[in-house]
C-alpha cells in the first residue's frame, strides 16, 4: 500500500517499496479533487476541505496511488540507509532502555560515572552499561555495513536486523555491583 499526506506544503509519502520520504515546502499536488489536505494509509483515505474531511472515492484513491507511483525520492534516499537509519534509532532504544532505569542522565554521565580510577560507588555499574553500550554500537555498525551492500531485491526488514542486536539483559547484571572493599572494615593504619 502506498501512504500519502500533505498538508501545508509538507509531503510525506511511502512507496510501494516501503521507501519514504518527506518534503517541505512542496507544491500542492495537482489532483482533480479540492483539498487542504489528504491523508492515505492503510487505515484510511481523507482529504480536508477547510474544516470539512471527507473520505475519498475510489477514483480519487486511484489518483493518489498513480501520483505516487510517479513520485521519484530525493537523490541519494535509498531504502538500505532507510533501513540502516531504523536501525540506528533501535539501537539508541536500547540504550535508553538501559541508561534511563539506572537513572544516569546519558552517556555522558555514565562515562563520568565510569571513568578509569574512578572511586564513585556505581563506577563498576557504569562501565558494565559502557561495555554494553560498546556491544550495542559494534553490532549496529557491523549490520550497518552489511545492509548498506545488500542489493534491495535481498534486504530484510528493519525488524529482523533488529532482531540481531544485543538485547539488554535484566538490570540487576548492571546494578547489583557492591564494592569489595566494603566488606573488608576499616584499614589499619599499621
Amino acid at each position: 500500500m502506498t501512504k500519502l499526506e500533505y498538508d501545508s506544503g509538507s509531503l510525506r509519502v511511502e512507496n510501494k517499496r516501503g521507501l519514504c520520504w518527506q518534503v517541505d515546502k512542496a507544491p500542492k499536488p495537482d489532483f482533480s479533487f479540492a483539498f487542504d489536505a489528504v491523508s492515505v494509509n492503510d487505515e484510511h483515505a481523507l482529504r480536508r476541505v477547510g474544516t470539512s474531511v471527507h473520505a475519498l472515492a475510489d477514483t480519487e484513491l486511484e489518483e493518489v496511488k498513480s501520483f505516487v507511483e510517479r513520485l521519484q525520492p530525493p537523490a541519494k534516499t535509498t531504502l538500505q540507509k532507510q533501513v540502516v537509519m531504523d536501525l540506528r534509532a533501535f539501537a539508541h532504544g536500547l540504550i535508553n532502555s538501559v541508561v534511563t532505569p539506572l537513572e544516569y542522565d546519558g552517556l555522558l554521565d555514565v562515562m563520568i560515572t565510569g571513568r578509569q580510577d574512578s572511586t564513585d560507588l556505581y563506577a563498576e555499574e557504569a562501565r558494565r552499561v559502557l561495555t554494553y553500550v560498546d556491544a550495542v554500537w559494534n553490532a549496529y555498525h557491523g549490520l550497518a555495513a552489511q545492509i548498506l551492500n545488500t542489493p534491495e531485491a535481498q534486504l530484510r526488514s528493519a525488524r529482523e536486523y533488529a532482531e540481531q542486536m544485543p538485547f539488554p539483559p535484566e538490570l540487576e547484571h548492571f546494578s547489583n555491583v557492591v564494592p569489595e572493599n566494603l566488606f573488608h572494615g576499616p584499614r589499619n593504619p599499621d
